[in-house]
């Protein structure tokens, strides 16, 4: 038998419910995390916003150092350009995503085809990067990943292509705006 039934049925005294919280402790504590997370969700959406831009200049970059190798693999011209279908080059300088294609044959080989995020914005030379058969240009190129927001404040990565063909990228604080 229980304890409540030796003791003639009743209840232990004391306090009853002592184990919980007060509706004023738990309302302190739903107001100082809903301030922490409004100082919070700022910073956070700018951390998103940043590794989206590094996530996609990365990208770009590594197709870059790809085009290059693949023209001295194959000992053929190879150029990276803009696409609207991701199958062919366009001839605008606003690009939705990226082509590596050797154009030598007699119909365009496609190697690598990427679609960029509909956040970001890349623009580049309207009739692309070509690398010779030796990996090099015939004059240096730059691309741009931009994100319109003021949040990070570098809102643009700049893809800098030498005549060597080697790629570096860098920030540029587009002051929210990519144009």
């Amino acid at each position: 038998m229980g304890d409540a039934m030796r003791s003639g049925g009743r209840r232990p005294q004391g306090r009853i419910g002592a184990g919980g919280f007060s509706l004023v402790e738990l309302m302190v504590t739903v107001a100082v995390l809903a301030i922490l997370s409004a100082v919070a969700v700022p910073s956070m959406t700018g951390l998103i916003n940043a590794n989206r831009l590094s996530s996609a200049s990365s990208e770009l970059v590594a197709a870059v150092q790809f085009a290059r190798s693949e023209a001295v693999r194959r000992n053929v011209q190879v150029k990276l350009c803009g696409t609207a279908d991701g199958a062919t080059c366009t001839k605008a300088a606003a690009w939705s995503g990226w082509l590596v294609i050797d154009e030598s044959g007699e119909t365009p080989e496609v190697l690598r085809t990427l679609v960029a995020p509909e956040s970001l914005q890349i623009s580049g030379p309207a009739n692309g990067v070509v690398f010779r058969p030796s990996g090099l240009l015939a004059a240096a190129s730059s691309l741009t990943v931009c994100m319109p927001t003021t949040n990070p404040s570098s809102n643009q990565r700049v893809i800098t292509i030498n005549v060597s063909g080697s790629a570096r990228s860098s920030s540029k604080d587009g002051k929210g705006q990519c144009a």
